[in-house]
């Protein structure tokens, strides 16, 4: 019997990179449907990739018909995934849902919406799940397999910079490269409610703490923004400061001579 691909899927995360991060699982009944019409699913770096054998008598594919649906769950594998991947505009007890129905011609990227949440695999919730609806895959004119991609948002934070010095006078400032993230001094005083202050100048009660918080949320990404320069008295004191990791949660706290 020859096999060959029809579609594959590509799960797309701004900040997980490894495929490891993220598990792509045909539902049970898709399984078994898949396994039914002779279908073979693949896993791959990035996803899976479907096979459907090819006709013995003339080469072509058994066409798909409205009732060939097949649905896939995407699971993390660490609580880390679900903290950094944005559900603002998932209801509660909702999931994402990626679909290729009404998915724009020449598109690869599925339309999203929500579903009622389901699917659990490894002692972790799905994030998500996918349908492809099979009939909207015309196997006649299949020359190449369609590459569909389910793209989820990333979490958004604002960055907090806490800069703690032993001398009295600390005058910096921040600028990052053609101002593609600025930030805005916090006032400190004795009435802050800031937890990290107040722990700073608990356990460090000779240091001078200065706060910077950016003016806008920072999507999480496992791309660094960098030349965010700190200026102590108008000189470059250090050229690339670091982001603040994923663990962080936007905070950084940095200690300056």
């Amino acid at each position: 019997m020859e096999y060959h691909e029809i579609f594959n899927i590509e799960v797309m995360h701004p900040v997980l990179l490894e495929s490891k991060d993220l598990v792509l699982v045909p539902k049970n009944e898709t399984n078994k449907y898949l396994s039914n019409l002779g279908f073979v699913v693949k896993k791959t770096g990035k996803g899976v990739k479907v096979l459907a054998p090819m006709s013995q008598k003339n080469g072509d594919f058994q066409p798909l018909s409205k009732d060939d649906n097949f649905t896939f769950y995407i699971y993390p594998t660490s609580d880390v995934t679900r903290e950094v991947t944005d559900f603002s505009e998932i209801d509660e007890g909702h999931m994402i849902s990626f679909s290729n129905q009404g998915l724009p011609e020449n598109s690869q990227e599925l339309v999203s919406s929500q579903v009622v949440k389901e699917g659990i695999f490894a002692g972790y919730p799905a994030l998500g799940s996918i349908q492809i609806i099979g009939h909207k895959i015309n196997l006649t004119s299949l020359e190449q397999p369609i590459n569909f991609k389910a793209v989820f948002g990333a979490k958004s934070v604002k960055w907090k910079y806490y800069f703690v010095s032993n001398t009295e006078d600390i005058d910096v400032s921040l600028e990052s490269r053609d101002n593609q993230i600025s930030f805005n001094e916090v006032v400190v005083d004795e009435n802050t409610t800031d937890q990290i202050i107040n722990s700073i100048q608990l356990n460090f009660p000779n240091t001078q703490v200065k706060i910077f918080e950016s003016e806008d949320l920072v999507p999480y990404s496992n791309k660094p923004i960098k030349n965010i320069k700190l200026l102590q008295n108008g000189d470059v004191l250090i050229n690339h400061l670091p982001n603040p990791r994923v663990e962080q949660q936007g905070i950084q706290i940095i200690k300056i001579k």
